[in-house]
């Protein structure tokens, strides 16, 4: 399509939205006057070049005269279907009361609907701020006015995108969506299922503290002497963690589900054990059964504590489900074959079986060869909440370099790049995968004794939120995505069936 096509689709769509209005509103349906706002953010930021935030979404309750802001480039508008001289005189009423000329230059009164010819600018001066300019001829303006603005344009890519977003949001399917919905109200009696991205956690009732009884020119020595062996140079002295870590390894032991602070040592694992390995590090006389109730809710600095013992338990969880936490990104990841990397698969499943690529090879587009490695990953923290605890779950991705392991220095062009690619529902996806990989059981896979993960449970929310119809078309930066390898979006998951 040329631009004179783009612009005239333009046209026809603004024509559309100013009949909706009128039509709703005529029945004294004024929720589309809401939705109008979000939808012009992504318009008047094209035509404009300015980057508008929803003050009535984004919490800034303090701006009274002002719908949409650019705070950087101090810029506002009001958002109205009412075109007469006194809406205007009430907008700069309070504008001037609330002194917003102190964080705004520019203000535009946009009427979603039709302005009036001519406004009395004499009767409008004794509510224009000292000093602020403000004429009802510039910025009292409408669909008319945008739309030469669009003509103006010299760019048809930026023509094309303001034509994309006229379209979803005015096809005779969104049209008849917001009919559904505010006509037939059916909004306000259907409800709908909702999925937080936490996953319940249990964990022993008790940890144990201990000091540590480490023979640390023991380990030290031992240490040494294998450096020694590997031309390497030798070490005076070990850090606390360290020194832990060489210890257990000399007893053959690489768990990592304990925690230094101060001069203890924490765990799950239970010390009273006279088989515990971690006994052979630690004052036996020193060894305190706690409550983990009791122990967390003490104070800011214990609560610390736990979170870190159960991170560090996750990571162990983690190895035995192949997945290794990346300390450089603070993340967990799929992990890949240090021998031979290569791409990867694993069974699971959910209501079937079924097999997910979680370690995709990424290739050159030009030459073919693997140029990364693109593993499934997801970032975690924890929180309590009435006496339950969840782990955090977000999904994300690391691109590492061939060798599997190390961060691509491409990574953040490739992340921007699938952003791009993927949608909310695609994010979903990856959590309800991962709740079900951690919760699935078997009865040949021995229970992990110090975590376990729950799958996910719903809730139920009344309203339904229609996302189909109220989410905005996503706009394509070419110049983000053209780089050297062929990112396409993960589609395993959008079976639905396999949930």
């Amino acid at each position: 399509m040329n631009r004179i096509g783009y612009i005239n689709k333009i046209n026809t769509y603004a024509a559309r939205f100013v009949l909706e209005v009128e039509g709703f509103n005529a029945s004294s349906l004024y929720d589309i006057n809401i939705h109008a706002e979000s939808f012009l953010i992504p318009v008047l930021n094209e035509v404009f070049g300015i980057r508008l935030e929803n003050l009535n979404s984004s919490q800034k309750k303090n701006y009274p005269a002002v719908d949409l802001a650019d705070f950087a480039n101090r810029v506002a508008f009001q958002v109205t279907a009412t075109s007469d001289l006194e809406k205007i005189k009430s907008t700069l009423e309070k504008f001037k009361e609330h002194k917003l000329n102190e964080a705004f230059d520019v203000l535009y009164i946009y009427i979603i609907t039709h302005k009036k010819d001519k406004y009395n600018e004499e009767k409008l001066k004794p509510f224009i701020p000292a000093d602020f300019v403000f004429s009802a001829t510039d910025n009292v303006i409408d669909k008319d006015d945008i739309l030469q603005k669009i003509s103006a344009l010299s760019s048809t890519p930026k023509i094309e995108a303001i034509a994309k977003i006229y379209g979803h949001e005015f096809s005779d399917f969104q049209i008849q969506m917001r009919e559904k919905s505010y006509v037939n109200g059916f909004l306000n009696t259907e409800s709908e299922g909702i999925c937080p991205n936490l996953l319940e956690i249990s964990f022993p009732q008790h940890l144990y503290q201990a000091e540590l009884n480490i023979d640390e020119k023991s380990v030290v020595d031992n240490l040494n002497a294998y450096l020694v062996s590997i031309n390497k140079k030798p070490v005076k002295k070990l850090k606390p963690g360290n020194l832990v870590k060489k210890a257990l390894r000399a007893i053959n032991i690489r768990s990592g589900e304990w925690v230094l602070h101060e001069k203890y040592i924490y765990t799950f694992r239970n010390l009273d054990d006279n088989k515990e390995p971690f006994r052979k590090i630690v004052d036996i006389g020193t060894i305190t059964r706690l409550e983990c109730g009791e122990f967390y809710e003490g104070d800011e600095n214990r609560l610390r504590v736990f979170k870190h013992l159960l991170r560090n338990t996750l990571i162990e969880l983690c190895k035995l489900k192949e997945i290794e936490w990346f300390g450089q990104r603070e993340l967990f990841r799929f992990a890949n074959s240090q021998i031979v990397p290569n791409q990867k698969r694993i069974k699971w499943k959910g209501k079937k079986e079924a097999t997910k690529t979680v370690i995709f090879e990424m290739h050159n587009k030009k030459e073919g060869h693997i140029v990364c490695f693109r593993s499934l990953a997801f970032k975690s923290s924890f929180i309590n909440i009435d006496k339950s605890w969840y782990l955090v779950l977000n999904p994300t991705w690391s691109f590492t370099n061939p060798g599997g392991y190390h961060q691509s220095r491409f990574e953040p062009a490739y992340m921007a790049g699938i952003k791009r690619l993927e949608s909310n529902g695609s994010v979903y996806n990856y959590f309800r995968f991962f709740s079900y990989f951690f919760s699935y059981k078997d009865l040949f896979t021995p229970a992990y004794p110090y975590l376990e993960i729950h799958a996910a449970e719903e809730l139920s929310i009344t309203p339904k939120l229609e996302e189909k119809a109220w989410k905005p078309v996503k706009l394509t930066d070419k110049k983000a995505t053209d780089i050297d390898i062929d990112i396409k979006a993960d589609t395993e998951l959008v079976d639905n069936t396999l949930f």
